[in-house]
C-alpha cells in the first residue's frame, strides 16, 4: 500500500482522514516528539527513515485569535513548518499536499464566489501566514498542492476530536435555549468534513498549485444558520438566532470560495456539495442526533 505521512493526525480533520483511509494506505502519524515540523533536521530525519510517498500536512495553529496574540508561534508552525515539509518533499521526490485556508480572502472586498486567481491581502495574522506558506512552499516544491480549506463541521463523536463548529454551535444554542448572534455581513462556505476527507486522496494526483477546497455558499452566515434550523424538523429559528448587522463595518467579510478549478483539475472527481446541500444531507442522516 502507498505510504502516507500525515501531520495533525490527532486533530479534527487528521483523525477522520486516518479513520477513513487506514485500510487503503499505510498511514504514518508521528507525534511531536517523533517529528517536530518546526525543526528542519527532525523533519528530514523522519522522512528519510520512513520513506513516505505522500505527505499530507494537516497540522496547524488554526485559532485565528491565538495567532493574532502569538504571531511568532504562528509563523513558526504555519509558515516554517510548511517550508520544512516542502523542502523534505522536494529533496526526496515526495508528493506534498497541505491545508491552507479560506482566511487568505478575509481582506477582499469582492462579492460572490472567489476564485484562486484574484489578488488577496489578508487582514489577520493567520491569513497572512497561510498566504506566505503557500507562496514559499510552491517556490521550494513546485509540485506541492495547497488546499484553501473552508470552515468545517461534524457531529461530536466518541474518540474523535471536535471543536466549536457551525452545527455544534447551533446544537448547543438549541439545547441550552440560548440565543446565538450571527453576522449578516459575512459570507463563507461551510463544509462537512466527511466530504473534505473523502476527496483528499484525489488531491495526490493534482498538478502543483493553489486550489479552493470546500463547499461554495452564496448565503450570509445568519441566513445559512436560519436555513439549517429549518432543516432540523422544521425548527423555527426566530427565537434562537439573532442577526448581527454591526460586525465587519468596513466591508463585508467574504470568504466564500469557487471550487471550479479543483473540479476541472480532478476530472470531476472532487465535486463539493454546496453548503446548503451538505447541511441538508447532514441533517437528514445525523445532524439532529444531538439536538
Amino acid at each position: 500500500m502507498q505510504k502516507i505521512l500525515v501531520t495533525g493526525a490527532s486533530g479534527f480533520v487528521g483523525s477522520r482522514f486516518v479513520e477513513r483511509w487506514r485500510n487503503e494506505y499505510t498511514v504514518l502519524a508521528p507525534s511531536h516528539a517523533e517529528m517536530d515540523i518546526t525543526d528542519a533536521v527532525s523533519v528530514e530525519r523522519y522522512v528519510l527513515e520512513n520513506s513516505p510517498q505522500v505527505i499530507v500536512h494537516l497540522a496547524a495553529l488554526s485559532n485565528t485569535w491565538y495567532c493574532e496574540q502569538h504571531p511568532d508561534e504562528s509563523y513558526s508552525v504555519n509558515v516554517i513548518g510548511v517550508c520544512n515539509l516542502a523542502s523534505a518533499a522536494s529533496r526526496n521526490g515526495i508528493k506534498f499536499v497541505f491545508f491552507s485556508s479560506d482566511q487568505v480572502y478575509n481582506g477582499n472586498c469582492e462579492s460572490g464566489l472567489l476564485a484562486e486567481d484574484i489578488a488577496v491581502s489578508p487582514e489577520n495574522v493567520y491569513g497572512r501566514h497561510k498566504l506566505e506558506a503557500e507562496q514559499r512552499a510552491l517556490e521550494i516544491c513546485p509540485t506541492a498542492v495547497a488546499l484553501r480549506a473552508s470552515w468545517m463541521y461534524d457531529n461530536e463523536r466518541p474518540g474523535m476530536p471536535t471543536h466549536a463548529n457551525f452545527v455544534i454551535n447551533i446544537a448547543k444554542a438549541i439545547k441550552e435555549r440560548a440565543p446565538l448572534i450571527l453576522p449578516v455581513r459575512e459570507y463563507r462556505g461551510i463544509t462537512w468534513v466527511r466530504e473534505a476527507v473523502e476527496f483528499l486522496p484525489a488531491t495526490f494526483n493534482l498538478a502543483g498549485g493553489v486550489y479552493n477546497y470546500g463547499a461554495p455558499n452564496d448565503k450570509d452566515t445568519y441566513e445559512t444558520a436560519c436555513c439549517y434550523c429549518e432543516m432540523l424538523v422544521g425548527l423555527q429559528s426566530g427565537p434562537l438566532l439573532h442577526p448581527d448587522y454591526e460586525r465587519y463595518p468596513v466591508h463585508e467579510r467574504n470568504l466564500s470560495m469557487l471550487p471550479d478549478k479543483i473540479f476541472r483539475a480532478s476530472g470531476g472527481t472532487i465535486c463539493f456539495s454546496t453548503t446548503m446541500d451538505g447541511l441538508r444531507i447532514f441533517a437528514e442522516i445525523g445532524g439532529s442526533v444531538h439536538m
